[in-house]
């Protein structure tokens, strides 16, 4: 491969991050099916494991679209690359504001994004194939997401 087309991977495999972030923030659903392989594992918050781009999409509607709105920033990108695979991660920061008998209620996030990618060989790009979300530090309480805290 030359530099510049790892550059263009390192690039496009950062916009499937900032669509994930974009597409919980604006509850564009529909969008996230584009960013998953059909096969696709996650796990969520060392707790939720899910598997499938359906109930991986659902999982993340089914969470987020419980809140009001919602905030994502990620930085510290780094990337690595083995072929047509990626190993890649960002550092996430995660606002969720409370909504209906939820409000005055939050949740903040320290976490990460770290994933495996795939390069499509339909000329449809790159799409995570293994996703998980780490938290490192929590703020508030998970009850705007309709979910006890951790004990």
């Amino acid at each position: 491969m030359t530099d510049a087309v790892r550059i263009e991977d390192r690039l496009e495999i950062l916009d499937l991050f900032h669509r994930y972030a974009d597409a919980l923030d604006f509850k564009r659903w529909a969008d996230l099916d584009d960013l998953f392989t059909e096969g696709v594992a996650s796990e969520w918050f060392g707790v939720h494991r899910v598997d499938g781009r359906e109930q991986v999409v659902g999982f993340a509607r089914d969470l987020v679209g419980k809140v009001g709105r919602t905030h994502h920033m990620i930085g510290n990108f780094r990337v690595s690359f083995t072929g047509d695979t990626a190993r890649a991660a960002v550092r996430v920061r995660a606002y969720h504001e409370g909504a209906g008998d939820k409000a005055g209620l939050f949740e903040e996030s320290l976490a990460a994004f770290e994933v495996e990618a795939v390069r499509t060989r339909t000329g449809g790009g790159w799409r995570f194939s293994r996703f998980s979300e780490p938290l490192f530090v929590m703020l508030g309480t998970q009850e705007v997401f309709g979910l006890e805290n951790p004990a």
